[in-house]
């Protein structure tokens, strides 16, 4: 049993035992980027629960792994894991290079995963190194009741643009009998995936097929199989979603709420726009009310025979 836990309550079996909930993240940061994280990180409110935290820290820059291992918080344990080495990514194709990223990428947040589950933790929080979060974030989305559910942000383009969302509509592609029917299906399909884009900038919790950081899982969801895999028909102009949290168990649904989303750093530009969310963020106060869930049915069925 946790000592904090055994400090505050009796042995299990006695008085309820406090909850405890790990912040997952995978660390590959500039250390100005890394450094206004890790405010926004140690200012997550977190009542009638604990908080630890684990890192992989992947950095190549000896000022960020300083910042990291030197990262600390009354009443919580900071673990931070070594990354796990390979070839130097020095090829010149920028597919392949993005892909390999993908792939570690989504190697270390399974290992979050596992390492949640064994260590017995009650829910895990992951989230990307380059977001700002608001300080109640945490207990916002706890309080949604929901096993599996993201906050939004915005994932900028490489121009540092507003591009596409954190969550995905996740649609399997048909099997194609001649090109007609391929290029009805495609029309479609991307008329669906700009409705739901856009259903993501009104206020509310939608259904998603795949999430991707920013996430809460409870212990349910946890030991129900997500993981973060390949998608089912990976859009190569979308590399984001190369890899993204997906459920095994048609039981288990995953949600997107979209009231209070989260910043994204993109360069160092966005740290402007950063110290004016945690300025704003200090100042409101995130009030769960249980909303109407917008359901999105994301599963296109086959387009008809012409």
């Amino acid at each position: 049993m946790d000592t904090r836990e055994a400090s505050r309550y009796p042995e299990r079996g006695g008085f309820m035992a406090i909850q405890r909930v790990l912040i997952g993240c995978p660390v590959r940061e500039k250390s100005s980027i890394l450094r206004a994280f890790l405010i926004s990180l140690k200012s997550l409110l977190h009542k009638d629960f604990l908080i630890d935290y684990v890192f992989v820290d992947d950095n190549e820059k000896e000022t960020s792994r300083q910042l990291l291992s030197a990262f600390k918080r009354d009443g919580s344990s900071v673990t931070v894991l070594p990354a796990v080495k390979g070839k130097t990514e020095t090829s010149e194709i920028t597919d392949i290079r993005d892909e390999t990223r993908l792939v570690r990428v989504a190697g270390y947040r399974n290992r979050i995963i596992r390492y949640a589950l064994q260590h017995d933790y009650d829910g895990l929080f992951l989230v990307d190194s380059d977001l700002i979060l608001h300080p109640q974030l945490l207990e916002y989305l706890r309080a949604s009741g929901k096993k599996a559910v993201s906050e939004l942000f915005w994932i900028k383009n490489r121009l540092g643009t507003l591009s596409r969302p954190n969550a995905w509509l996740m649609e399997k592609r048909a099997l194609d009998s001649d090109s007609r029917n391929a290029a009805m299906y495609k029309k479609e399909a991307e008329r669906r995936k700009q409705k739901f884009s856009n259903c993501l900038k009104t206020s509310g919790i939608y259904q998603a097929g795949g999430l991707g950081a920013c996430t809460y899982l409870d212990r349910e969801a946890l030991t129900g199989g997500l993981r973060f895999t390949p998608a089912p028909n990976p859009d190569t102009h979308d590399k984001d979603i190369f890899f993204c949290l997906q459920s095994s168990s048609p039981d288990l649904t995953l949600y997107v709420d979209t009231a209070y989303p989260a910043y994204h750093i993109h360069l160092d530009k966005d740290l402007e726009g950063a110290l004016d969310y945690i300025r704003k963020s200090r100042s409101t106060q995130l009030t769960f009310k249980e909303p109407i869930i917008n359901s999105f049915r994301y599963k296109l069925e086959t387009p008809a025979m012409v």
